[in-house]
């Protein structure tokens, strides 16, 4: 079936219902696999917010660093493999498969390659923030003074010409703002990509490629499809957050599988060889 925003809700409700248990099970978890996190978030939070005798200071300061480091560590070997299996799981309910229990895992099957596509996923999307960040820093250099980097920037600081390079570097950052969000759509289904068991091995690069290809003319679309499939899990968040496990999340998994695999067949269809003229 050909893409469209009505088709991918139109398909992945009756695919859901086939099987919502075992999706279920993929988002319980992960929200398992998230709870060593949380705890460490709220640790540190406790721990900044509370006024610490000098004496305790370096105790606490060694504490918040190994939670930090644990963080990373939990994040990238359990809490990465486990969202990769978790929209595997997706994948395979928008297929009309069962998923199951061991799909989970699927992201240590395609390991090395998911956390290459992340690290090279985060790096292309800072680079527009990294522009608009360079951009107005010069602009406080240049426009406002010298002195804005030393005593902060004050209202004395702004005349006619500061006033209209800081609106500048406002519009410039909202520019880059809009591109990194543009890029995320086109490269919306790199994970799949990489743990995609029917593409074979796929690397961070090939991933990113053939994400790009398969998005091409449709990025407003799949723009509106998540737009309103993050209102639907919001609005199942707010019934008491039960539902979002049940419902909101695993049916977001299903149209963001169904999504993928119509245009992976878009781009399949439409990269196959022309047949040679007899």
């Amino acid at each position: 079936m050909e893409y469209s925003f009505t088709n991918v809700w139109g398909q992945s409700w009756a695919l859901y219902k086939k099987s919502w248990l075992m999706l279920t099970v993929g988002v319980v978890i992960y929200c398992a696999a998230n709870i060593p996190t949380w705890a460490v978030n709220a640790t540190q939070s406790y721990a900044q917010g509370g006024d610490p005798k000098p004496e305790h200071v370096p105790a606490v300061a060694a504490l918040l660093g190994g939670l930090a480091c644990f963080s990373v560590l939990w994040a990238i070997f359990v809490v990465v493999p486990i969202t990769g299996g978790m929209y595997w799981m997706g994948t395979r309910a928008a297929r009309g498969q069962t998923p199951q229990l061991r799909d989970i895992l699927q992201g240590y099957r395609r390991f090395p390659s998911l956390i290459g596509t992340l690290v090279v996923l985060c790096f292309v999307l800072l680079i527009p923030i990294l522009l608009a960040a360079a951009v107005n820093a010069a602009i406080l250099y240049f426009g406002v003074g010298f002195e804005a980097f030393n005593g902060g920037v004050q209202r004395a600081d702004f005349d006619d010409c500061s006033r209209a390079a800081v609106a500048c570097g406002t519009a410039w950052a909202f520019i880059c703002l809009i591109v990194m969000y543009w890029m995320a759509i086109r490269l919306l289904f790199v994970w799949l990509i990489v743990t995609d068991e029917s593409l074979g091995s796929v690397g961070p690069m090939r991933a990113m490629e053939l994400s790009w290809r398969m998005t091409s003319g449709k990025a407003l679309s799949l723009l509106g499809l998540f737009i309103t499939t993050g209102v639907m899990a919001a609005a199942t968040f707010c019934c008491c957050v039960l539902p979002l496990i049940f419902v909101g999340v695993p049916l977001a998994l299903t149209q963001y599988g169904v999504a993928y695999n119509m245009l992976l067949n878009r781009d399949a269809l439409n990269n196959q060889p022309t047949p040679a003229a007899s």
